[in-house]
């Protein structure tokens, strides 16, 4: 037996052995069965070539034919979806040519099994193998297209390693079938397959693209284990001489323990060596993290710094999976701004994750000290109720693909501790406890940076709305003086044409003269809202009086129910106990005008209105005391993609709506201090709360908290409102959304807090 069927019958047996490694991994996911079809049915060929060798059997040559013309799609099909990897971005798209070309290939070796034998002519070898070695070769085109489409330069890098080990597997795979045409050359080829069908594997398990250094690694590894067991066999063979074959099956099973025994120590000791060996790697990793911190002082975007964050860890080859989350603008929760590896959660929602964030906020959390600390408390009393929670966090550590969180702090303080900017969480799954406190302070500084750059941004913005609102100002009195003189004459223009008893002096144009008289006062309205907005300064809460807002209620239900409709129902609860608060009354009337209009407006049909007055000791602003004043209609609600936008100058919903209703409530409100937070549902109504701080404390023994069923709940032992009992009009999910003033603190942990 010559040394090409015996290399095909170990090929066959270690790319078998590969595709199973893959199987009993995971046989869901997409990429690892497509992959074990592919190794499998490269197998199957080994191994029909293998025994058409030892054999001679024409069935034997029939089937390797038949296993080598589904190696092309399997192969295809699996590197295309390889590429589609999120982490790679390639298109999705299947075989479909290649399909065309199988069946071809699979009704000519029927028709040849049936008719006539023409799949041992040259005249169809030479066809086929251009067909079986195309396909292949299409793999590694693909690759290739990847390579130059591919804009991050490590993953350029990486792709291109695995295009060019592709090629030359490919090709020296090729010369092993030189020799049948006549032509003699070293078995090297399935050498080489076996090989970049393993690192293939190891892709798929590390669900990313393995550099160079790793392929090394691994490579030494796995070249020296295998030495290991040939040394322990090749000395057994030597011992037992050729008189003693009998005792081979005892010796091969001494060898066997013996290869168990040293394979786990031997493995852990190789792997250290190698890590130790690439150690330039971790240097080559605070680099990069101090250089991009040093830049960071000059960052002002935001996305602009995650993408630099993400860049550096990327490229410092340190990082299996990296993540950065910000604080949304509602303070809500956090929302994934970039991410290096596996897709972690897009959004963790603050109150949720409390757990997890009271622990951040303290330090950093890593995985590692929180397992030692479950395993300490696994033989104390009362271990159970202790452990859980800590289980809970290290499985979310899991989810989120994270080995250790670092907060990004602010510079205010709240009563739980600074301001919760961001969280910013790294992994390396590769080895245990991947950092030491140098990498751990070296991270630690970058999240101090870059929780000054968004401070920064932070108020950047704030200056740029100024700026903004200045010249804004400054065109809304041209403006006014512009249109409204013009209009003054168009409206009376129109008025003159029309007689005393509101009929136009030709009756054909009465309905026109009325539309022009219409929309005149419209615009004009538009002119003066856009002015009102436009005021850089309107009463606020600094050097205001006191103001009882039940007062103010009660006027906006007066000028409510004067053009309130009859299929309208109005109610309005009263707390007798509300706190006042500082500011003007007619700004907030006209704020609470606008919300009780919009909610009528938003009932067509018909429906209820509810308007309450409560005290809060909690708020998305923090914790305190405040008034809220609560607009619940019944009304179409709110589609989610337009909750964020409603407070934006000019944005509305409304046929005939100017869009700067909402927008100069928010400022109005913002400027007293407060915030407005809105709750809908699509089909069942809107909820719009307007939060306001209390003028002055409230009176010691006042512990209790006024709900719309006119009850009073006692405030638990941490001073926190119990939830209110009574149910909420709508069961289903509701979307939310605050308003948070563009000025003050940095719009943080406001439900955090």
């Amino acid at each position: 037996m010559d040394v090409q069927a015996v290399s095909a019958l170990l090929a066959a047996l270690l790319i078998l052995a590969i595709g199973a490694s893959v199987v009993l991994r995971s046989r869901k996911d997409k990429i690892f069965t497509s992959f074990a079809a592919f190794t499998f049915t490269v197998s199957a060929w080994h191994l029909c070539t293998f025994i058409d060798a030892a054999t001679q059997s024409p069935v034997m040559r029939w089937l390797a034919l038949w296993a080598a013309a589904t190696i092309p799609p399997t192969a295809i099909r699996f590197f295309r979806i390889f590429l589609a990897q999120p982490s790679i971005g390639g298109p999705k798209r299947g075989p479909r040519v290649t399909l065309a070309w199988t069946l071809v290939a699979y009704v000519i070796l029927v028709y040849s099994a049936i008719v006539t034998p023409i799949h041992e002519s040259i005249w169809f070898l030479v066809p086929f193998g251009t067909y079986v070695f195309g396909g292949l070769y299409r793999c590694v085109y693909d690759m290739y297209k990847q390579y130059r489409a591919t804009t991050k330069r490590v993953e350029r890098t990486r792709v291109g390693y695995l295009a060019l080990g592709g090629f030359v597997a490919t090709t020296l795979t090729l010369t092993d079938v030189l020799p049948r045409l006549g032509v003699a050359w070293p078995a090297v080829g399935n050498v080489l397959g076996i090989l970049y069908l393993y690192f293939l594997s190891q892709t798929l398990f590390r669900n990313r693209l393995i550099d160079v250094n790793e392929l090394i690694g691994k490579m030494a590894v796995l070249g020296t284990l295998v030495v290991l067991l040939w040394a322990v066999y090749g000395f057994l063979l030597y011992w037992i001489g050729g008189g003693q074959k009998g005792l081979y099956l005892l010796n091969a099973l001494v060898a066997s323990f013996v290869i168990l025994i040293l394979f786990e120590p031997v493995r852990a000791w190789l792997e250290n060596t190698i890590n130790r060996w690439l150690l330039r790697q971790r240097t080559e990793l605070r680099g990069r993290i101090e250089a991009v911190r040093r830049e960071l002082p000059g960052v002002v975007d935001v996305p602009d710094m995650v993408a630099r964050i993400v860049t550096a860890l990327e490229e410092s080859r340190r990082m299996t999976d990296a993540s950065v989350y910000l604080l949304d603008p509602d303070g809500a929760g956090f929302d994934r701004a970039g991410f290096l590896g596996q897709a972690p959660p897009e959004r963790l929602d603050a109150n949720a994750e409390r757990a997890l964030l009271d622990r951040v906020r303290g330090g950093h959390l890593d995985k590692d000290l929180l397992t030692r600390e479950i395993d300490e408390l696994a033989g104390t009393p009362d271990a159970e109720p202790k452990r859980a929670p800590l289980i809970a966090l290290k499985n979310r550590l899991e989810e989120m693909y994270a080995g250790i969180i670092f907060p990004l702090l602010g510079s205010a303080e709240t009563e739980q501790g600074p301001w919760l900017l961001g969280l910013f969480c790294v992994r390396d799954d590769r080895t245990e406890s991947a950092f030491d406190v140098d990498d751990i302070d070296t991270f630690r500084q970058l999240a101090i940076a870059a929780a000054r750059v968004i401070e920064s941004s932070q108020a950047y913005e704030r200056v740029k709305e100024r700026d903004r609102l200045a010249a804004l100002g400054e065109m809304a009195a041209g403006l006014a003086h512009e249109i409204r003189n013009p209009l003054g004459a168009i409206k009376g223009a129109a008025q003159l044409l029309m007689t005393a008893d509101g009929k136009a002096s030709a009756p054909d144009s009465a309905e026109f003269l009325e539309i022009i008289v219409e929309e005149a006062n419209r615009l004009n309205n538009v002119v003066t809202r856009f002015l009102d907005y436009a005021r850089s300064e309107r009463p606020g809460r600094e050097g205001a009086g006191k103001v009882d807002l039940n007062a103010v209620v009660r006027k906006t239900e007066q000028l409510l129910r004067s053009d309130l409709a009859r299929t309208v129902e109005l109610r309005v609860r009263i707390d007798d106990q509300l706190p006042q608060i500082a500011g003007d009354p007619e700004s907030l009337m006209q704020v609470f005008l606008n919300l009780g209009q919009n909610a009528l407006q938003a009932m067509p049909d018909g429906g209820t209105l509810e308007i309450l007055t409560t005290r809060r000791r909690r708020s998305r602003l923090g914790y305190g005391q405040f008034a809220e004043v609560r607009f619940r209609d019944t009304g179409i609600g709110i589609p989610r993609d337009k909750l964020k936008k409603l407070f934006i100058p000019f944005y509305t919903t409304k046929q005939k709506g100017t869009g700067l209703g909402l927008a100069i409530s928010h400022r109005i409100i913002n400027q007293h201090g407060g915030t407005i937070e809105v709750r809908s549902t699509l089909g069942q109504g809107s909820t719009f709360s307007v939060f306001l701080p209390a003028a002055e404390p409230m009176p010691v023994g006042k512990t209790e908290e006024f709900t719309e069923t006119g009850r009073l709940i006692p405030l638990n032992g941490r001073d926190e409102p119990r939830a209110d009992p009574t149910p909420t009009p709508s069961a289903a999910p509701s979307s939310s959304t605050t308003a948070q003033p563009p000025d003050g603190p940095p719009d943080v942990e406001k439900s955090v807090g």
